[in-house]
């Protein structure tokens, strides 16, 4: 038995609708995931590195903080297991406005910090925390 009348779409037509359709799908991945970047982008993340040499029981701690994020980090507190050294650092009640790319290096002191592993937590103003650890 023969079907007459029954054609399908030509192999040009359908060629053009799946590329267009390609085309469309990968446009909205990519405004996903550039919308998704952007958002990224515009927070702050700090980098945090911490080493530390002692004279006699008093630990000096060399600190860096360094905002690789994209927007500014308005930094309010500082602790080194526990010990706020926000005022070692220039930290003042309205915070540490820290630019995009900038860094603040300084060495802080603390007496009696004993042997082990340190946490320090970096606090913004938003509330956010970011946290480092280093060993002595």
């Amino acid at each position: 038995m023969q079907r007459r009348g029954l054609r399908g779409i030509s192999p040009l037509i359908a060629t053009a609708i799946l590329l267009a359709a390609t085309i469309a799908i990968g446009y909205v991945i990519y405004k996903y995931v550039s919308a998704s970047a952007s958002a990224v982008a515009k927070k702050p993340q700090l980098m945090i590195t911490a080493s530390v040499d002692y004279v006699g029981n008093t630990a000096y701690i060399e600190l860096s903080i360094r905002n690789v994020g994209g927007a500014a980090a308005n930094i309010t507190k500082v602790t080194i297991d526990g010990t706020n050294v926000g005022s070692q650092l220039g930290i003042g009640a309205s915070g540490y406005l820290l630019k995009p790319g900038q860094e603040l290096h300084k060495i802080v002191t603390l007496p009696n910090l004993g042997s082990g592993q340190h946490i320090v937590i970096v606090t913004l103003s938003d509330g956010s925390e970011f946290q480092a650890t280093f060993t002595s």
